[in-house]
């Protein structure tokens, strides 16, 4: 056996036992990589540590990531998620399982003003899952739909995932962003149709509104959600548009925030305070497992893991379809025992060369990793979306309540990512006119 491969499995056998030690996803990933770095280059090695780090650290682009938190924090705090939800049920009252259609709506909407998955589901499922269970919706699929449609925020820009891709993978974040919002509309759409396929044909596990609304009620209720619908236009818009980048997408949406949340008397000094110290904490968080993934990612490098993989891809003769099966099976099994930063800041370094190298758009790569890392969110035994849904549930409410109501959102989410696998222009044609 190799040096070099040697090397490589006591890196990554470090990382496992450091990660199922109890160990945080940083601190595993950044011992095994001082380890690997110090079996390849000695101690000399150690001095390219803060280069490595800084060289992808000090991009002007990765200040949207605090920004984009920032922007969803002041959303968060503004009470908007309410508005939100209510709108959408009055619009969707008429039909069938409206209050599960208008949760996944609600959660759609939100995830275009928060690019964490996590927010919109615990800011959503706080109200919404005791309104569906108090009209006798089942508990699974109310908690279900929530667990699911909150991983939207992961698609839907302002993404923090395609973010990191974005800058891990050197590829424009401003397409990522506009290659999303196809897949995200869509796979809310399919959600939305499997919640009125269920009333229909178990009418009992989402029993119809009986509550009477008229289009006065209606249009009021988007009197107060107008601001939100602006904020999200100007976002897409400048980046779209190209007048902005995504980080000057990113300042702008944070301006218009502030603006909302005093125009709603939503802030003051102590809730601003509170603002800062929640995205200072989810920022430092995500930036220290970027910066160790960065330094992983570079030994990887060093040891020639990525373009061995590539090659071995190329040699075995597989076919496509099933190199992408595989790849899609470890980004479910990491989803499941990982949070999304980590699991795409660890997987792009190794897997994007091997797609690229079958000749697959890099852009499309990103989104389609989105939405397998998303499913990981809501499914068992790490999904963290589960533990948000149950955290935020009424009592009597289990976990495998929620488990048994999110599997269905998964398989149909799966559909939708081999959707995107079997036409990728669906999500490629948006971004394309850009160039």
């Amino acid at each position: 056996m190799e040096p070099t491969t040697i090397i490589t499995l006591i890196v990554i056998a470090s990382f496992l036992v450091f990660l199922l030690s109890g160990m945080p996803v940083f601190g595993a990933l950044g011992l095994a990589s001082v380890i690997g770095i110090l079996l390849c280059q000695g101690p000399r090695g150690l001095g390219a540590v803060p280069g490595v780090i800084f060289d992808r650290m000090a991009g002007f682009t990765l200040v949207a990531v605090p920004l984009f938190i920032l922007m969803g924090e002041i959303i968060f705090v503004s009470g908007i998620g309410a508005d939100i939800y209510t709108a959408a049920n009055r619009w969707l009252n008429r039909l069938p399982g409206s209050m599960g259609m208008s949760s996944v709506a609600a959660c759609a909407i939100f995830s275009a003003l928060c690019g964490v998955s996590v927010a919109g589901a615990a800011t959503i499922g706080s109200f919404a899952i005791p309104e569906m269970l108090k009209r006798d919706y089942d508990k699974g699929l109310a908690t279900g739909c929530v667990a699911a449609s909150g991983g939207l925020a992961l698609l839907i820009p302002p993404s923090v995932a395609l973010i990191l891709y974005g800058v891990v993978g050197d590829e424009s974040v401003g397409k990522l962003f506009l290659a999303g919002i196809v897949p995200g509309i869509v796979l809310a759409l399919l959600m939305m149709g499997y919640i009125f396929l269920v009333a229909i044909f178990r009418p009992h596990m989402a029993p119809r509104s009986m509550d009477r609304v008229t289009w006065k009620m209606r249009f009021a209720s988007l009197a107060r959600i107008w601001p939100v619908l602006v904020l999200i236009l100007l976002v897409l818009g400048t980046i779209y548009t190209g007048i902005a980048t995504p980080t000057e997408a990113a300042a702008v949406g944070c301006i218009g925030a502030f603006a909302f949340g005093f125009y709603r008397r939503a802030l003051n000094w102590p809730i601003i305070k509170q603002i800062f110290r929640s995205t200072m904490h989810t920022t430092g968080m995500i930036m220290l497992i970027f910066a160790a993934a960065l330094l992983f990612g570079y030994v990887l490098t060093r040891l020639q893991v990525p373009q061995q993989l590539a090659e071995l891809v190329a040699v075995s003769q597989l076919p496509h379809w099933m190199v992408l099966v595989l790849v899609f099976m470890l980004l479910y099994l990491m989803g499941m025992f990982m949070d999304i930063v980590s699991v795409i800041l660890i997987s792009t370094p190794i897997l994007l060369p091997i797609i690229v190298g079958m000749g697959y758009s890099p852009i499309w790569f990103g989104v389609v990793m989105a939405i397998a890392c998303e499913i990981g969110t809501e499914t068992p035994p790490v999904g963290l979306n589960l533990f948000v849904i149950k955290g935020v549930s009424p009592p009597g409410v289990t976990l495998m309540d929620v488990i048994r109501g999110s599997l269905p959102f998964a398989a149909v989410e799966t559909l939708g990512l081999i959707l995107f696998v079997l036409f990728p222009d669906l999500l490629l044609w948006l971004p394309r006119t850009m160039e």
